[in-house]
């Protein structure tokens, strides 16, 4: 069997959906299927394998890229079925078998998501179209969790088009020492934009650390616009030097953050999966995290759950992990088993058997 990936997410950094093309591709190697990945330049990283291969099509117009380039691609490299991973992208006019993974609709439940572009009415509506005759035209889609299912169904499409398969977890490597300036700290490991709801973090950390001024904040990820309004928000709060907003750290340090961190705090408001949860869990640390969207699925019971916009929540939550020993070692111990649930090769097998389906 031959089957083709839109490689443009794996493109660059291989994070997010990129992290996903890689771990989903390698472990499909391992088990004798042929994979073509798709890329419109030159990979940052270069996935290989036995029964890998790499084809470029250099072309930067993605509508080209899509409808044009690969409907011939897949005839020159005799692709049985593509799988497109990044939620849009299925080529149209094009009669080759299709698997469509959709992570999340979080631009369409995001109010303002396209506020950056110049027109932002526009780009809202080409997304959705390129979401809606992505998802009609593929033979069967994929969501990463049953929350983001509900959701495809609730808009309509009908539920026996979908499979929810969950994503394996890609263990961090070996911790490096970790920084001493951070003290104690809680961590926020998720990235930093506005879904992320570090604004509303950083207001419950300052309630926790008028009862515990020892500890800090730390705040990985970039988002420099939206970083200056969260430092102008530490300054207001007078949390100088107790926040700590470390920018992009690779796999390794983040491992020893998450590792000594004494919870990770997650109170994110959308996600289709969530893997800073997952990635606590494998290590050892207590988590926090949002009641809402895929995060209660992922998580079970082996974190607390809170009500993301509610600041009272969130402080407590993070008082309750300090103040009890006890809590942390359940969480801990907890988490460990939860995140057993989460194993690539389960999942490039049920994909296989969704492959071989169709």
């Amino acid at each position: 069997m031959r089957i083709g990936f839109d490689g443009r997410y794996a493109e660059g950094d291989l994070v997010g959906v990129g992290k996903y093309i890689k771990s989903l591709v390698l472990e499909l190697d391992k088990l004798g299927v042929t994979c073509i990945i798709f890329y419109s330049k030159k990979p940052k990283y270069k996935i290989t394998g036995e029964n890998i291969k790499s084809v470029i099509l250099p072309n930067s117009n993605r509508i080209t890229f899509e409808q044009i380039l690969l409907p011939r691609a897949f005839k020159d490299h005799k692709i049985d079925i593509y799988h497109a991973c990044g939620n849009i992208g299925i080529p149209l006019l094009s009669n080759t078998k299709s698997v469509l993974t959709v992570h999340d609709l979080i631009p369409l439940q995001i109010k303002n998501y396209f506020s950056y572009s110049k027109i932002p009415s526009l780009s809202k509506y080409l997304y959705l179209f390129r979401l809606k005759s992505s998802i009609e035209k593929a033979d069967r889609i994929v969501t990463v969790s049953e929350y983001t299912k509900e959701e495809l169904v609730k808009r309509k499409v009908n539920p026996e088009k979908i499979l929810a398969i969950h994503s394996g977890l890609n263990l961090l490597p070996e911790q490096l020492p970790i920084n001493k300036a951070y003290g104690d700290y809680i961590l926020n490991n998720g990235g930093m934009d506005v879904r992320k709801n570090t604004d509303n973090l950083i207001k419950s950390f300052s309630d926790v650390h008028k009862v515990f001024p020892k500890i800090n904040l730390v705040i990985t990820g970039n988002n420099s616009g939206y970083k200056k309004k969260l430092e102008k928000l530490v300054a207001q709060l007078g949390l100088q030097g107790f926040v700590i907003f470390t920018g992009y750290v690779n796999e390794g340090e983040m491992a020893s953050l998450i590792k000594n961190a004494k919870c990770v705090c997650y109170p994110s408001l959308i996600e289709g999966f969530g893997f800073p949860v997952l990635e606590a869990f494998s290590l050892g640390t207590p988590v926090i995290t949002s009641n809402t969207s895929s995060l209660p699925e992922i998580a079970g019971d082996a974190a607390l759950l809170i009500n993301p916009g509610s600041r009272k929540e969130i402080s407590d939550a993070i008082k309750k992990v300090l103040r009890d020993d006890k809590l942390s070692l359940r969480l801990r111990e907890l988490g460990f088993k939860q995140v057993k649930k989460y194993n690539w090769r389960k999942a490039a097998n049920e994909y296989l058997d969704l492959y071989n389906s169709i």
